[in-house]
């Protein structure tokens, strides 16, 4: 199960994002983490249900307990060998929407990046 390898790491990144700017902005810290926004590729095998709840039991007693976990699949960049079109992919259907062939090449789809991540300060919300 790599989700909860995934969701370590993603508590990880904003949790270190965060002590990083509270170190710089000790007037007003950030007190909680409120969200996450990422991009999962389409080809990551990534089951978003267990990433959700890994990353809620996982961050339960941090400044990211009860933030919430936004996951957009990304679309897969794809060139079609046969025909040489140029298309992106939103499903794991992969042939070539002109011509039909399989014979695709693409790079990536495996990750899962962090886009954005909301933060509250004691009376405001931040992205």
């Amino acid at each position: 199960m790599h989700e909860a390898s995934l969701a370590q790491g993603l508590l990880h990144t904003a949790t270190k994002a965060v002590a990083e700017y509270n170190a710089k902005h000790t007037a007003k810290p950030v007190q909680r983490i409120a969200g996450l926004h990422c991009e999962l590729g389409l080809i990551s095998c990534v089951e978003l249900k267990t990433l959700t709840a890994c990353f809620e039991m996982l961050a339960e007693g941090t400044i990211a307990e009860g933030a919430r976990l936004t996951v957009e699949v990304a679309p897969l960049a794809c060139h079609c060998r046969q025909c040489g079109h140029a298309f992106s992919l939103k499903k794991r259907l992969f042939v070539c929407p002109q011509c039909g062939n399989e014979n695709i090449h693409f790079n990536g789809g495996h990750g899962l990046t962090l886009m954005a991540l909301h933060v509250a300060s004691e009376d405001t919300e931040h992205e």
